[in-house]
């Protein structure tokens, strides 16, 4: 004899008489509620909905993390940039800066007394109208000319004169 189950129409309780299960108490067939026949797409659309809001959401999460990590790759080159042309290697800080900036990056150098001032900015995520920058300032080395940081070229050293081997013999 098999046991009868709750959800069974044709089970009998206690004394042989026959129990209504809770879905026929109300109406229902099958132990499913009713519904009206204008619903049946409700559940597509709101899946559609919460599909379309993920979407978004993980879009926007992405977009904060590339600002981020362009912000981080423009201090960084800034602080390159700033770090050379101090030393009076600017054209080495430009190639240096243009490796670690992201792509279309726009580096600015001014100088502002005796420290030279870098601004590099860039628009990580080119659907946004976001402009992302880096700032990096450097005192000038002594010897250094603000011409020679602003140009990029060598500044003079005690010991080295022009078209000399520097100190240590290398070449």
């Amino acid at each position: 004899m098999r046991c009868p189950r709750r959800s069974d129409p044709h089970r009998t309780g206690r004394g042989g008489h026959r129990t209504v299960g809770r879905g026929a108490a109300v109406g229902a067939t099958n132990g499913l509620a009713s519904r009206p026949a204008d619903d049946d797409g409700a559940v597509t659309v709101e899946a559609a909905l919460a599909l379309g809001t993920l979407v978004a959401v993980t879009a926007a999460a992405v977009g904060a993390v590339a600002a981020v990590a362009a912000g981080v790759r423009c201090t960084d080159a800034a602080r390159e940039l700033a770090r050379q042309a101090a030393r009076g290697d600017t054209e080495r800080g430009r190639a240096v800066a243009a490796q670690l900036a992201p792509a279309g990056a726009e580096p600015e150098l001014r100088l502002d007394g005796d420290l030279v001032v870098v601004t590099v900015r860039a628009r990580p995520v080119g659907l946004l109208p976001v402009t992302i920058s880096g700032t990096a300032t450097a005192a000038v080395e002594p010897g250094v000319t603000t011409g020679a940081a602003r140009s990029g070229a060598q500044a003079s050293r005690p010991g080295v004169t022009a078209g000399s081997a520097p100190p240590g013999g290398a070449s």
